[in-house]
């Protein structure tokens, strides 16, 4: 099923599983490793709400919250961290104060069958390298669908 078809009044989409989660989980660790990175890496839902969640030894403890906000911003708003940052940057400073913006790079929105299903947050190394970290486990998702 797509997320175009219906049963009764309603919408059938995809949905984020756990197992899912891990395994972006799992790829975004493996591409951190790859550079010698510790960091930390959430996956919400397409409310934003956490599903899953890793803090790699050695990272410190301020990362959390900020994977977690970073995927958070790129569920709801639908598009990567790094566009409000660019945004942010070229003086649009009115997002800053949005419910639920963090407008750094390295949140990237989950699709599955066009859908946003969720999105990984990845914190903890600099700001180019959480969103590559971010984009390989997102691309994973992709590949799997």
């Amino acid at each position: 099923m797509t997320n175009k078809e219906t049963t009764g009044l309603l919408p059938v989409k995809p949905v984020l599983t756990l197992q899912a989660a891990q395994r972006i989980i799992a790829r975004a660790e493996e591409e951190a490793a790859r550079h010698d990175l510790r960091l930390s890496i959430a996956v919400v839902d397409d409310a934003g709400l956490l599903v899953g969640f890793a803090r790699m030894d050695g990272v410190h403890s301020a990362t959390i919250d900020v994977a977690i906000a970073k995927a958070r911003t790129a569920a709801l708003f639908r598009k990567p961290t790094e566009a409000f940052a660019e945004a942010l940057a070229g003086g649009a400073t009115g997002i800053a104060a949005l419910p639920n913006m963090l407008p750094f790079p390295g949140g990237v929105p989950l699709l599955a069958d066009g859908a946003v299903v969720g999105a990984i947050g990845v914190s903890g190394a600099a700001p180019e390298l959480d969103a590559k970290v971010a984009r390989a486990g997102a691309e994973h998702l992709s590949k799997e669908a």
